[in-house]
């Protein structure tokens, strides 16, 4: 009886736990999340208005000229993808923004991608991308890549 009393006990605490952290949801883990997303990484992100906004203008161009707004993932920094190694760390939260790395192999490359994140009421939002190459800001203006 003492340990079916244990494991109530352990099995409650594990929900009151979940139910905490999907409240308060660290930037860590909203990333770490969204590399699990299918049918690929980041596709269940929320974004900032400001992305918002230039992922609307940048559809508007693609229907007007037929090139494709973004022509690779972002959040891979390639066309295809095979993640592994996948480590995401905190490096810095200033309060109104926290930024955050991604680190991991895809095949045979490794990437560092940086998420600045901003938060509301509803949760994290992405509010810029950064590989060592491209903003996603400055590809949905349709800018060239600095590589």
């Amino acid at each position: 009886m003492g340990l079916t009393l244990i494991g109530a006990l352990l099995a409650g605490a594990t929900g009151m736990a979940s139910a905490f952290s999907a409240e308060e949801q660290t930037a860590v883990a909203y990333i770490t999340e969204r590399y699990a997303d299918a049918p690929e990484p980041g596709a269940q992100a929320r974004y900032s208005p400001r992305i918002e906004k230039l992922w609307a203008q940048c559809r508007k161009r693609e229907k007007k000229t037929g090139d494709p707004c973004m022509d690779f993932d972002i959040w891979v920094n390639a066309q295809d993808w095979e993640i592994k190694n996948l480590k995401v760390d905190l490096l810095k939260n200033d309060g109104a923004a926290t930024t955050v790395l991604a680190s991991f192999d895809n095949f045979d490359r490794r990437e560092n991608i940086n998420f600045r994140l901003i938060k509301d009421k509803k949760g994290w939002m992405v509010d810029e991308i950064a590989t060592g190459c491209d903003l996603l800001s400055n590809v949905l203006q349709g800018k060239p890549s600095k590589c």
